[in-house]
């Protein structure tokens, strides 16, 4: 397996792989240190039922919210396809495409699948927006850095086929939780089946495996690094549910791991 190495006689690479490299102890260990405004108390990395405390700035309706979250790292990628920008001997256009699909999903399960209620600060909305932004840049940029000489067929095909998997397993885990509540009903109940029946986040699980098959695809050190950001932060927040749910709902199995089965 061949992953290009970020340029460190580069500025830029240098500072992309420091901000990378540091975002994954802050995001892991956030709580447990109490790293100001990155915790699950009045952080910003924070949202729906673990955004306590937090009140910035004005708010606006989750799912408002949750469309800034998403949207603008949808339109680099978007722009970064209809400009041609990266050629089609790179995997830039690769990358960008999954970023595309990524989060068009994303904003498509905010639309039609999640049921939200509530509001949530627009501060949080737009920073979080930043982050998967510069998600949204550094991979497309990244995959695109890639030496045609480096580029692996076998290496696309497992990294797309991750992303079809990660995809449709966290479809799938979202369609459960939306479909939990029958209509009338209010309130938090246990999820049940599918990888719910093992891990508290079995939707957080298949975005990582998406995420991983984003870096195989790009063949790029800063997309894995990207990856591994993610898992830093899914992880930590797959934590905070599973205390959640055992505070929250009467009879949830404490057997049940935090995101990965019989491990985490």
């Amino acid at each position: 397996m061949s992953f290009t190495s970020p340029d460190f006689s580069s500025t830029f690479d240098i500072l992309w792989t420091v901000y990378y490299v540091a975002f994954i102890p802050i995001a892991a260990l956030a709580n447990t240190v109490n790293i100001p405004l990155m915790g699950r108390t009045a952080g910003l990395l924070t949202y729906s039922k673990f955004a306590n405390g937090t009140n910035f700035s004005t708010t606006v309706p989750t799912q408002v919210g949750m469309l800034i979250l998403y949207s603008p790292a949808a339109l680099w990628a978007a722009w970064v396809l209809i400009s041609g920008g990266y050629g089609s001997d790179s995997r830039g256009t690769v990358a960008a495409l999954l970023i595309l699909v990524h989060f068009v999903k994303r904003d498509l399960e905010c639309l039609f699948v999640h049921k939200y209620s509530g509001s949530m600060p627009l501060t949080t909305g737009l920073f979080i927006s930043v982050f998967y932004s510069g998600v949204s840049y550094v991979v497309c940029y990244y995959g695109s850095r890639t030496p045609a000489a480096n580029l692996s067929g076998f290496m696309l095909l497992v990294g797309l086929v991750m992303f079809v998997v990660g995809l449709a397993g966290n479809y799938y885990h979202h369609n459960l939780l939306a479909n939990l509540r029958k209509p009338g009903e209010k309130g938090y109940k246990i999820p049940a089946g599918g990888g719910f029946e093992y891990v508290a986040t079995p939707h957080y699980f298949f975005e990582l495996i998406g995420w991983y098959g984003v870096a195989f695809a790009t063949q790029h050190v800063i997309a894995m690094l990207v990856a591994m950001a993610m898992t830093a932060y899914l992880g930590e927040r797959a934590v905070a549910q599973t205390e959640w749910n055992v505070s929250k709902l009467d009879g949830y199995p404490k057997d049940r791991k935090h995101i990965l089965p019989f491990l985490f």
